[in-house]
């Protein structure tokens, strides 16, 4: 049996890689809709599946011996997987382990699908999941050392600031990126989830069925009726979903202090 390979759906927290999650699961069943607390394809990582897995119970492993173990966890799952893409919903920048490993290995890999938002909007976003302010967000975006993760439920994500996520992964990932820009995910979903199916050597064909079924507001809807396992604040997952609300969410000198901090990587993007 060939190995499979993981295709990493990659972001930022709060721009679109949970939406995103969800069209490639509707792609995968058919194009139909998809129920949001029962649906499996794309998760993130997870304490039970090390501990499925490794046969190890991981709440007696340090966070850095679980680092140390999950390059090769993946690689052990990406033997024994019956399908190709292994979709895999990430935070994480990229980075590398005490030992210098690479947490997400190429040679395991099909490649990252990176989710692009301006960051200006992605502040706004975290700041009412969080419940944290603005500010101390946007401050938390310019913050090398920033990780985020729950101990018993989900790995440490180490984040690093906005700008180093992106860099880390469009230049230093050692395998193929797919970039898309949350923007265009909204304006053109099925155009966009096309792409991504490609890149992932899936078939587009049921694109324009699956980006119909996984609407935003089909979504909210779901959570608004029954709720949403994955959240893990008292608020809404599926809040709004705007591009550009930042330009009346935000004051002058929080969009000058993103500016300032992300400038660079906003140009690159098309941000500025």
């Amino acid at each position: 049996m060939s190995e499979a390979r993981f295709g990493w759906l990659v972001s930022y927290p709060r721009s679109g890689n949970t939406w995103l999650r969800f069209m490639l699961a509707s792609l995968i069943e058919g194009g139909g809709p998809v129920d949001i607390n029962e649906t499996k394809a794309g998760a993130q990582a997870t304490h039970d599946e090390f501990d499925e897995v490794s046969g190890i119970d991981s709440a007696l492993l340090t966070d850095e011996e679980i680092q140390r173990a999950r390059p090769a966890l993946y690689s052990f799952i990406a033997r024994g997987a019956a399908s190709t893409p292994i979709l895999r919903k990430v935070h994480d920048r990229c980075w590398r382990n005490a030992e210098g490993s690479r947490m997400f290995p190429p040679e395991v890999s099909l490649g990252a699908v990176y989710i692009v938002r301006d960051p200006r909007d992605v502040a706004v976003s975290y700041a009412h999941f969080s419940g944290a302010g603005i500010d101390e967000t946007i401050r938390r975006m310019g913050d090398a050392g920033n990780t985020i993760g729950f101990r018993l439920i989900q790995f440490p994500q180490p984040l690093g600031s906005w700008s180093e996520h992106v860099v880390s992964w469009l230049d230093d990932s050692g395998m193929p990126i797919h970039r898309v820009r949350y923007e265009d995910l909204l304006a053109e979903p099925a155009a966009e989830l096309a792409k991504v199916a490609v890149f992932l050597g899936m078939s587009p064909d049921g694109a324009p069925g699956a980006a119909a079924a996984t609407q935003f507001e089909n979504l909210r809807a779901q959570e608004e009726e029954r709720g949403f396992r994955d959240l893990i604040y008292e608020t809404r997952f599926f809040r709004q979903g705007r591009v550009g609300g930042w330009r009346s969410a935000l004051s002058a000198a929080q969009v000058e202090r993103i500016e300032r901090d992300h400038g660079e990587v906003m140009a690159r993007l098309g941000y500025l």
